[in-house]
């Protein structure tokens, strides 16, 4: 799978890619969250049939109410309550589909966990990703940027090699919004679903 591509498969169904993960010694919370509820969804991918399961525990490890916010920057505030809401449920359906169709692409790689850091508010649990059938290829580096939310870590941003999911969302949206407005906006990501393109 080419670099480019791995933004897309890794953002989105990270939660998977963990047979043969490293263990970061002394690990925080934030650590203990993501390796934990990747363990569940690795078994849960071992079984048939389990589709609305890993579906639900991969939304209890997201923030889409943060990644929304985010990813529509400064024009987050511009919009009507019932703006938000059809923004934040189209973006949750997309990023769904997408995990969908890349989990099979991160089942490849391992997951090594090598360090933990507060930035802020948010902790940043940092991994990498190693190829499984190819030892020559440069290992990803991938980020999460967590944050508790009533009592519950989530992730709000994942980060791969230094390019960040709300970043890239955030200005694909905002160009849109500014050249043709949220409607437009709207329409596009309708159109995307509909077409399963993801």
């Amino acid at each position: 799978m080419k670099r480019t591509n791995f933004v897309g498969a890794l953002v989105l169904s990270f939660a998977v890619s963990l047979a043969g993960a490293a263990g970061l010694a002394h690990a925080g919370a934030a650590t203990d969250v993501v390796k934990a509820k990747q363990t569940a969804l690795f078994d849960l991918l071992k079984k048939p049939s389990n589709d609305a399961k890993v579906s639900a525990m991969f939304d209890e490890l997201l923030d889409y109410q943060a990644l929304a916010e985010a990813s529509l920057g400064s024009e987050w505030a511009a919009r009507t309550d019932a703006e938000k809401a059809e923004f934040s449920e189209l973006l949750k359906q997309l990023v769904r589909k997408s995990y969908e169709r890349n989990l099979k692409k991160t089942l490849d790689f391992n997951i090594e966990y090598t360090s933990e850091e507060k930035k802020g508010d948010a902790i940043v649990v940092k991994t990498r990703a190693v190829s499984k059938k190819d030892a020559r290829s440069e290992p990803v580096e991938i980020a999460y940027v967590m944050a508790e939310k009533n009592g519950t870590w989530r992730v709000k941003d994942i980060i791969t090699d230094d390019v960040s999911l709300v970043g890239s969302y955030r200005s694909q949206f905002t160009k849109i919004v500014k050249k043709d407005g949220f409607p437009a906006l709207i329409k596009k990501m309708k159109d995307k679903l509909a077409k399963g393109d993801v």
